[in-house]
């Protein structure tokens, strides 16, 4: 399975640069690995809203040109803290090219959605992440040796993957609806007013009349009418009006039809436990995706993984009120850091897939595990196969 550029994009993230970007701005490490993976959404859909102006897609890219080959995100995080290097001074120029005066709401979305404290802390993010998101699609450019029209195509058809990582809001930041255009002399609420004057103008006469016609209809009707009293009953008596309790969390799907779920598979699985509160095991209960599959020391899918990723969407897209937290595991096979490193990885490439697949991004949650919790035997391969794997929990949010 090929990867989109959303998903190789945070399969280039580690958990040591949230760490570190987060103990240098003050920030909880969740909210900024959030912030992070909002913002490189934010800086794809940018170019994807410009995807057929080639003009702007290569002055945004020119903008980190000089920034001396490709950008790092060790290099960022160690500029985090001095906004006037070269790299992040790189990136808010990205920012200004890119959103011109849309870069505010931008960064308001941003920290809305990550959980950040500050909006100036979304803007060092997205500032951080502005030259890597550019360089990498450079270097997609050089590698596979696209023009800067070709870049455009490619970035058009991933707008559908793209806008599904976007928070809410953003996608109308980036692709607003068509507006009716007014003077720009004009305050808008006059020109509406003024239209509709002219618009109602010839009847206003009319009206009044039958308004008056209205109002003497209702004095005969109603002037008459004897006063009706209301009893109020005080408290504490057997007549009280109970109050409902609020609504329970609704947990109700509807799965397509032609949806093929496999009776035993995780996507069955997963849809029985939403839809039966009452035979739910524990509220930690995980399930493991059986039919994810990937190669040693890699975080890419393999393509016979496609039918379960399928499923897993269709259950997650037909119970809008179900949260998804993925977590990645490995074999034994490496180092403890570079596990923890790929397994993190491969949640994100499942989760780029379920995104892809038309899942909301905010209803999707990563985690890495590295080669902790092993489910069969590494010792041999059979066993190791098992254990790349990723593990799946479903909530009522």
């Amino acid at each position: 399975m090929s990867d989109s550029l959303f998903a190789s994009l945070l399969n280039t993230l580690d958990k040591r640069t949230a760490g570190e970007v987060a103990h240098a701005l003050g920030q909880p490490e969740q909210s900024v690995s959030q912030g992070m993976e909002t913002s490189i959404a934010a800086l794809l859909g940018g170019m994807a809203s410009k995807s057929q102006d080639s003009g702007t897609l290569q002055k945004v890219l020119d903008t980190v040109s000089g920034t001396g080959g490709d950008v790092s995100w060790s290099q960022m995080a160690s500029g985090v803290m001095n906004p006037t290097s070269p790299v992040m001074t790189a990136g808010k120029r990205v920012l200004s090219t890119l959103f011109g005066n849309k870069e505010t709401a931008v960064v308001n979305g941003i920290s809305r959605a990550s959980g950040l404290t500050s909006p100036g802390s979304a803007l060092t993010l997205l500032s951080m992440c502005a030259p890597v998101v550019m360089s990498f699609l450079t270097r997609r450019m050089r590698e596979g040796g696209m023009n800067i029209a070709s870049l455009g195509s490619l970035l058009q058809r991933e707008s559908g993957a793209i806008r599904s990582a976007l928070p809410a809001g953003l996608n109308e930041v980036f692709w607003p609806a068509t507006s009716t255009t007014v003077r720009e002399d004009v305050s808008p609420v006059i020109a509406q007013t003024v239209q509709q004057e002219r618009s109602h103008s010839g009847w206003l006469p009319a009206l009044a009349l039958a308004a008056l016609g209205l109002g003497f209809l209702w004095f005969l009707t109603h002037a008459r009418r004897p006063v009706q009293v209301v009893t109020v009953i005080p408290r504490g008596t057997a007549n009280r009006l109970a109050v409902p309790p609020p609504p329970a969390v609704n947990t109700a799907c509807t799965v397509p039809a032609d949806a093929n779920l496999p009776a035993n598979g995780v996507a069955s699985q997963m849809l029985a436990y939403v839809q039966n509160p009452g035979d739910r095991p524990a509220a930690d209960t995980w399930f493991n995706a059986d039919q994810l599959h990937f190669d040693t020391g890699k975080a890419d899918l393999r393509s016979v993984s496609d039918p379960q990723i399928n499923n897993i969407a269709a259950v997650m897209k037909g119970c809008p009120n179900v949260h998804l937290t993925i977590a990645g595991y490995t074999d034994n096979v490496g180092s403890e850091p570079a596990n923890l490193r790929l397994s993190t990885n491969r949640a994100n490439t499942v989760m780029a897939q379920l995104v892809a697949a038309g899942v909301p991004r905010d209803r999707i949650t990563t985690e890495g595990y590295g080669d902790a919790n092993p489910i069969a035997d590494n010792g041999t391969a059979d066993g190791r196969a098992e254990n790349r794997r990723v593990a799946m929990r479903v909530m009522p949010r």
